[in-house]
Order: structure tokens, then C-alpha cells, then sequence
């Protein structure tokens, strides 16, 4: 089996020689060239149909994450990393939605580029760990966004607060003059709106939620 392809789009010189070292160093993969210039890093792409695509997103002329457009619009398997020094969570999310396998970060050793470009010729997607970060951040935002509007009465959210506390039924029911009975229901109707089935679980989600 003739190694895999990969193409490098990146303006800095050191940062190139590292690339093209590891690549060097990695079995199973070739250097197929070097680009300095988004443009010129679009042209090599569909000149020298790459199996794998290791570009920066600060180039001279224009945002990497072009070129990782370009890789998903190909008409044959190619993916694209990204190796940045940028790893703001706007830039990240940006090239994972583009289409980008992977994502490192330039801060680190950068010791491991052959193992990342065939754990994405394998179907991975290698991330530094700042940039996992970011991702599950998202993950957690977007799971909140899509969280049902959930009400609790006013009762409910007190005797949630007050379980909340450590108090027991019998303590919640004196605190508000009602039977131990009646505080079970209302915690039995805290259960079944919050989806949940214990005082632990209930109080982690009402936090979660804002509720309490």
C-alpha cells in the first residue's frame, strides 16, 4: 500500500520545518508539498489531491478555514487539520463547522503530528486538550438551550429549596403547616417534571436549570 499524501499550508518557516520533519519521521505517510499562501495551498490541494491537509489559519492572505472548505467540497477522501496558534473558542468552532478533523494547537510539543495525521486517516479527530475545552463548552451550552422550559409552583420551588437544605418531610411539613403526605406529593410532581427520581438528582437539576 503506497503511503498517504499530505500537504502542507503553513507561512511560518519553523513551524513548516517541524511539519514536514514529523511527516518525514512517520511511516505510512509522504510530504506532497508545502504552501505558504491560502491560495496557493487551494491550488496544490486540487493539483496534488492530498489524503490529509495540515494548514494554519493565520495565512497572509486570507483564514485557513477556506482551505478546509475546499478539502470537504473535494471530490475524494481528504481531510483537513488544523495546526494554529490561534485556539480562541470562536476560531474553534468556526473550523469544526467548516469541516476540520482535527485541531492542535502550535503551544504544544507538536511531537505527536504523526500519530494525529493517521488517527485521521483512521476515521479520529485529534484535539489539544485546550481545544477539548472549548468543545465541550459548547456541548454543555447547546444542551442548555435546548432544555425544555420546566415550572415548578411557587410551593414545589419551596419545598424543593427547603430538601435542599437537609430538611425532612416531616420538618418541610411542620415549616409550612402541612402533612408529611402532601409534602411526598409535591416532591412526587418535583420528580416527574424535573425527570428525575431522587432528592440528589432533583437538586442538581433544578440547579442546573436556575431554578433554585
Amino acid at each position: 500500500m503506497s503511503d498517504h499524501p499530505v500537504l502542507i499550508i503553513e507561512d511560518r518557516p519553523d513551524i513548516a520545518a517541524r511539519l514536514r520533519d514529523a511527516v518525514a519521521a512517520t511511516d505510512g505517510i509522504v510530504l506532497a508539498g508545502h504552501a505558504t499562501t491560502l491560495d496557493q495551498g487551494i491550488n496544490m490541494l486540487f493539483d496534488l489531491r492530498p489524503r490529509v491537509v495540515l494548514v494554519d489559519i493565520g495565512l497572509p492572505d486570507g483564514s485557513g478555514i477556506d482551505a478546509v472548505r475546499a478539502c470537504v467540497q473535494a471530490d475524494w477522501d481528504v481531510d483537513a487539520m488544523i495546526v494554529s496558534i490561534f485556539g480562541d473558542e470562536s476560531r474553534v468552532i468556526e473550523a469544526i463547522q467548516a469541516g476540520a478533523k482535527g485541531y492542535i494547537l502550535k503551544s504544544g510539543a507538536m511531537t505527536d503530528i504523526g500519530t494525529d495525521i493517521h488517527a485521521v486517516i483512521n476515521g479520529g479527530s485529534p484535539i489539544s486538550p485546550q481545544i477539548a475545552r472549548h468543545l465541550l463548552a459548547m456541548v454543555d451550552r447547546a444542551q442548555t438551550k435546548q432544555m425544555p422550559e420546566i415550572t415548578l409552583t411557587p410551593r414545589e420551588v419551596e419545598i424543593l429549596t427547603a430538601v435542599a437544605r437537609g430538611y425532612k418531610r416531616r420538618e418541610i411539613g411542620e415549616q409550612f403547616d402541612i402533612s408529611t403526605g402532601t409534602v411526598g406529593n409535591h416532591i412526587s410532581n418535583i420528580y416527574r417534571k424535573l425527570e428525575v427520581s431522587s432528592n440528589t438528582e432533583a437538586i442538581a437539576q433544578a440547579t442546573k436549570m436556575g431554578i433554585l
